[in-house]
């Protein structure tokens, strides 16, 4: 009886979207006792994208403001914890704060100028911007090795123990998803989240009340910069290898898409975006007689994913489904409440 109390305690407490979180990161969890390597491979992937899509949503679905080069900050990541072990030796630990250091100025120095405009401005700064470490990513070569890129970068070590499985590399990149989900829901229920949501609304009426605009734009694209270069420091130590062809504006898309497959501001949605794109493309590839149409097939699936998410049918659809869903859930709380 009091198990079931608390049951119904954590129910109310958490709601359902940081609950169904929860219960599919504990899904996630148990993925390697059940995988090969192949497709832990995969999961690894999309977990990295989770925790990308989430920096690239703090950004646009809070924030507000659109980044079309929000691969530079990946970039910045993955370079930064390459270069230290390339040069200093320097393991995953060592090299954890100068990414978080480096990602945040790379995020300042485009935020500066661009908090300053609106429209299609901010598609053309943050496009040029992601080209601009783009280009000194291939043109470097002393610090970046250039288009030769950097080569057997070692498995994650933490203080000392090194991550040599798949299993411990993917348990570990979970824990940080979990900890970027909670430190990311803790800063929008923040007074810096609700000033960025009220400029979100109405930029106009929140200057009107005192909201410095410019200050809280620079905050929140620094921020989202940092959780980004975590997820490209991730990247390159579980590849083992980066060049600057991997952080194009391909990958600023491809991050854009998962924000919206899952819905602006829904970062339960974003996990399930990650898994959906990351894992799809993958699935069809194995699918012999439509190897050849996989892009095509994968574009059509994308497009009614977004119709089905940004519809006026496909959100009637969607909120009678929720509905029915959270009946269930009351439902099957108050059955509990009364035993």
């Amino acid at each position: 009886m009091k198990n079931e109390n608390k049951f119904t305690e954590i129910v109310k407490r958490l709601g359902v979207r940081h609950l169904i979180f929860f219960v599919t990161m504990i899904v996630l969890a148990i993925v390697p006792l059940f995988v090969n390597s192949y497709v832990l491979k995969i999961f690894q992937s999309a977990a990295i994208n989770m925790i990308f899509g989430m920096s690239l949503n703090l950004l646009m679905g809070i924030g507000g403001t659109v980044s079309f080069g929000h691969a530079a900050f990946y970039g910045v990541g993955a370079y930064t914890t390459a270069c230290m072990w390339y040069h200093f030796g320097w393991n995953f630990t060592s090299a954890f704060p100068l990414v978080i250091l480096f990602s945040a100025i790379a995020g300042l120095l485009l935020a500066i100028p661009m908090s300053r405009v609106t429209g299609r401005y901010v598609t053309i700064i943050t496009l040029s911007y992601a080209e601009i470490l783009n280009l000194i990513m291939r043109n470097w070569t002393k610090v970046t090795n250039g288009v030769m890129g950097i080569l057997n970068i070692p498995n994650i070590k933490l203080f000392g123990f090194e991550l040599a499985y798949k299993d411990e590399q993917y348990w570990f990149i979970l824990v940080l998803v979990v900890v970027s989900y909670v430190m990311i829901n803790w800063l929008v229920n923040s007074k810096l989240g609700r000033n960025l949501q009220a400029m979100r609304d109405d930029s106009i009426a929140a200057e009107a009340m005192g909201i410095p605009l410019f200050s809280h734009k620079v905050i929140i694209f620094t921020i989202s910069a940092i959780f980004a270069g975590i997820a490209g420091a991730l990247y390159a130590h579980i590849y083992g290898y980066i060049d600057y062809t991997v952080f194009t504006s391909n990958l600023s898309f491809n991050c854009i898409s998962v924000v919206v497959v899952g819905g602006l501001g829904n970062f339960v949605g974003t996990i399930f975006g990650a898994l959906f794109l990351t894992i799809l493309p993958e699935m069809l590839r194995n699918v012999e007689f439509l190897f050849n149409y996989r892009m095509i097939v994968y574009g059509v699936i994308l497009v009614l994913v977004m119709w089905w998410n940004h519809s006026i049918p496909g959100a009637k659809i969607k909120a009678k489904l929720r509905s029915i869903f959270n009946k269930l859930i009351h439902r099957n709380v108050e059955s509990v409440e009364e035993v």
